[in-house]
């Protein structure tokens, strides 16, 4: 049996990536996984007031070094971590989502073998305001992200495998890092495809839109809101799911504390009509799958790999700009064409199923882990 060790960097949308996989794992035939999990949040006292402290009258500029300094405390909290466990009981690969919270694995010689995971590059980042939002920020970007991108590319050399979530990542560890093709295997979020019950509306009940979002201002809320109020209260509910402080109102309502995977967060599926995600500043998107996993329609700007997880607007409608008006339009359309809304729905379950099935792609993940297991285990 290889005991693997599967760090997790547990912020936003990363909580639900590696899970389905370690459960998939285990469930594999002759339960051929150890897998020991760890979750890098909570930071210890020691690390969190370096890493998650800001420095006042700099962080506005965007000049507080705080994406750097929270990596170097992340990664440093996870490789003290795995470091105590492998010392204890040695592991035979290491999975780690993502490379901010391996950084400091580039620097251990004894390292057993490392797959790396990632939503985006360094680089990729570089170009958004991920990094740095302001102007000063951004022109001042390459002094302060220099260390980030160093110790990324240490990583990146040191990695057995890159294991990126999308094709725009994996093209970027090619371009923008010179990285061999044969290292990097796309080993996306995923879901299990099963069996649905949608709620049926009773006659004279609004439709619902559902948004789910962590961060409600980045992921575009505002603007769904500002459509919601202007144009759409009279025929439609908006259900918000977020930890952002969002005041419930007429037509509003606000569900805050809701797990992935848990019964609430299911009943929100299945009272949802449609689900809008105008989001701004986005690495992939994963509840972009859990919506066409559901069979739900989806109203998406082109953030992320929107494009690429919709098709190209051939499973959800893709907003060419993010803005009240563009929401409205697209939510008629879902209305009054309802068979072009079928289709895409359609469209989008078969892309779930054979591109983002989690059993067929953690039977890559296997593979590439026995690559380097030291132990005699059939898959």
């Amino acid at each position: 049996m290889a005991r693997v060790a599967f760090i997790n960097e547990n912020t936003l949308g990363h909580r639900s990536y590696l899970e389905p996989y370690a459960q998939s794992l285990k469930g594999m035939p002759n339960n051929c996984f150890d897998i020991d999990w760890h979750d890098v949040i909570p930071l210890p006292a020691d690390l969190a007031w370096f890493g998650e402290t800001s420095i006042r009258g700099l962080r506005r500029w965007g000049l507080d070094l705080g994406a750097t300094r929270w990596r170097m405390a992340a990664s440093q909290h996870a490789l003290r971590l795995v470091r105590q466990a492998h010392s204890r009981r040695p592991y035979d690969a290491i999975v780690v989502n993502t490379q901010s919270v391996a950084l400091s694995f580039a620097r251990w010689r004894g390292c057993p073998p490392l797959l790396v995971c990632m939503d985006a590059t360094f680089r990729q980042l570089a170009k958004t305001p991920w990094f740095a939002s302001g102007t000063i920020g951004r022109w001042a970007a390459p002094l302060m992200l220099a260390w980030l991108f160093k110790r990324e590319i240490q990583l990146f050399q040191k990695a057995k495998y890159l294991l990126p979530w999308s094709e725009a990542a994996a093209r970027s560890l090619r371009d923008d890092y010179g990285i061999p093709t044969q290292k990097i295997h796309i080993v996306p979020p995923s879901v299990n495809i099963q069996p649905f019950q949608k709620k049926i509306r009773p006659i004279g009940q609004k439709r619902q839109i559902l948004f789910i979002g962590g961060d409600f201002k980045r992921k575009g809320g505002p603007i769904l809101l500002q459509a919601f109020r202007s144009y759409l209260r009279a025929d439609w509910e908006l259900h918000i799911v977020t930890q952002s402080d969002v005041q419930e109102e007429p037509g509003v309502k606000v569900y805050r504390g809701v797990r992935h995977g848990s019964v609430e967060w299911l009943e929100r599926w299945q009272h949802a009509d449609v689900f809008v995600f105008p989001s701004s500043l986005e690495t992939f998107g994963i509840v972009l799958l859990e919506a066409i996993a559901f069979g739900i329609p989806v109203i998406s700007s082109k953030a992320g790999a929107a494009i690429e997880i919709l098709n190209d607007g051939k499973a959800g409608i893709l907003l060419d700009e993010i803005s009240p008006d563009s929401i409205v339009t697209a939510l008629n359309s879902i209305i009054e064409k309802p068979y072009h809304t079928k289709v895409r729905v359609e469209n989008g379950l078969d892309s779930a199923v054979n591109r983002y099935n989690v059993f067929a792609n953690a039977v890559i993940l296997s593979k590439l882990i026995h690559m380097f297991s030291n132990r005699d285990v059939a898959i």
